[in-house]
């Protein structure tokens, strides 16, 4: 299965509302632009990279793009239901996923707050975590964050499912739900964690590229 993850820096004047408004409906212009600065910027960053990925598989694909919602309100592909999608960001990074079947990426920068939300993994994922040297766990910790957001992200929960429901090993990397497959993406930029998560009994195909 492959999946084609596409990320970019979200921070810049260049993804101003306004130089993009192609990708949006007036209704969805009119919804962002009531955002702060840094909110719009990412937004936009990630259709772009949608745009991006979308166009190079379907080179006639139309723009604005049209979204419907699943029961669960995960977006989706009106006019190519055979594609799943999915958007993340974290501080100054947007990231997207794309492939044909369901999908969740996340992006996760280290930040001090591992202890109080490890407390909500499942027992053995925290007595692996107990186990490391203290110089490792900080890590391990934001690779099991990322794995588990993108889980969710991918069933369309979100934070609907308790970060326990899930179990993940990370040597060799497991998943305890049959029918989903795992990866962690090695990411340019130290202190960043990239994982996805895809509805598939195939082995994942790994593209990742920045785009500029």
């Amino acid at each position: 299965m492959l999946v084609q993850i596409a990320a970019c820096r979200a921070d810049s004047s260049r993804f101003d509302l306004t130089n993009h408004l192609d990708l949006f409906t007036q209704g969805r212009q009119e919804v962002i632009s009531k955002r702060l600065p840094a909110d719009q910027r990412r937004t936009v960053a990630g259709q772009w990279l949608l745009k991006q990925l979308l166009s190079r598989k379907c080179p006639d694909a139309v723009f604005p793009l049209v979204f419907s919602y699943g029961w669960q309100g995960k977006p989706e592909l009106t006019d190519y239901p055979g594609l799943g999608f999915n958007l993340s960001h974290s501080e100054g990074w947007a990231v997207c996923a794309l492939c044909a079947a369901p999908v969740g990426v996340d992006i996760q920068q280290e930040r001090p707050t591992g202890h109080r939300i490890a407390r909500k993994f499942s027992p053995p994922e925290q007595a692996m975590l107990g186990s490391l040297p203290p110089e490792q766990r900080q890590s391990a910790f934001h690779d099991l964050w990322a794995l588990k957001e993108a889980y969710c992200k991918c069933t369309g929960d979100g934070l609907r499912t308790p970060l326990h429901a899930a179990m993940f090993t990370l040597l060799p990397l497991t998943i305890d739900r049959p029918g989903m497959v795992p990866a962690l993406v090695p990411f340019p930029e130290q202190g960043y964690h990239l994982a996805v998560c895809v509805q598939t009994q195939e082995k994942l195909q790994i593209e990742f590229e920045i785009l500029t």
